[in-house]
């Protein structure tokens, strides 16, 4: 049965900090939910807080008001995985080590999550290339071993902080469609922050847009696709993907030419 409650929710998040020049407030008034299961994005202008609000939900830094709720039927709080930019793959660990990485650190190396592994791998074309070092890997391909790294700590909740930006235009097209593919195919909730309109668009359910500094929800659009009978694999091509695109660029640059 499908709780009425949201799997995340930030409720008017607030967040400053200190510089040379005082208090600097980030986060004025952050409010969103996030479905269990969903695909959202957060898109805004440049240095609006997009991270930080990553940083926050992850724990990695406090709000200085609101909250930010997560809700399980197990009453306790999410595994969370992070999927940053660069992949961080440590040279001198081939491919299937590098995977083990976090199983490691955390004392979690059980038989289950080495079958958990094996299956990603075979399920997802990649268990050719275990035993490989990364420097012999494709950008693309690199991203797609940090992801099966993340997913091997079985997360509730991934976040993925602009985790394509450094991949060429066709390599980022492919490695965010399967990125995409392999979230929904494992049925995890995901939180996105991208600076590309056209890469929230084709992915997320709902895309939350945000005000320049301090920051503040200006707009949640929500993505139907699949309402309007057009499948994740045709969505750039539609007339809807378009209208999504304006929407969002109209909304940014009226937030751009307000500074």
């Amino acid at each position: 049965m499908k709780s009425d409650k949201p799997f995340v929710h930030l409720d008017h998040v607030k967040f400053s900090y200190y510089s040379s020049q005082g208090e600097v407030e980030a986060l004025r008034d952050i409010d969103f939910s996030v479905e269990k299961g969903s695909f959202t994005a957060i898109v805004g202008p440049s240095g609006c807080g997009k991270s930080t609000i990553l940083s926050l939900i992850s724990g990695l830094l406090k709000p200085t008001g609101g909250y930010i709720t997560f809700y399980s039927e197990e009453f306790a709080p999410p595994k969370i995985g992070y999927m940053l930019q660069h992949d961080h793959l440590l040279e001198w660990r081939d491919v299937y080590k590098n995977i083990l990485l976090g199983l490691e650190i955390k004392k979690q190396k059980t038989p289950q999550n080495l079958e958990l592994i094996d299956s990603l791998l075979e399920k997802y074309n990649l268990s050719d290339v275990k035993h490989q070092k990364p420097s012999q890997l494709s950008g693309g391909m690199r991203q797609r071993i940090a992801l099966i790294r993340t997913l091997a700590l079985r997360p509730d909740l991934l976040l993925l902080d602009e985790p394509f930006s450094a991949l060429d235009y066709q390599t980022r097209l492919s490695v965010s469609k399967d990125v995409y593919d392999i979230i929904k195919s494992e049925e995890k909730t995901a939180i996105l922050v991208t600076h590309d309109i056209s890469e929230a668009a084709a992915m997320a359910d709902t895309v939350v847009l945000l005000t320049k500094p301090p920051c503040r929800v200006k707009d949640i659009i929500p993505i139907e696709f699949e309402k309007h009978g057009i499948s994740r694999d045709e969505v750039r091509n539609s007339k809807l993907f378009q209208q999504y695109f304006d929407k969002i660029w109209k909304e940014l640059q009226n937030e751009n030419t307000n500074q």
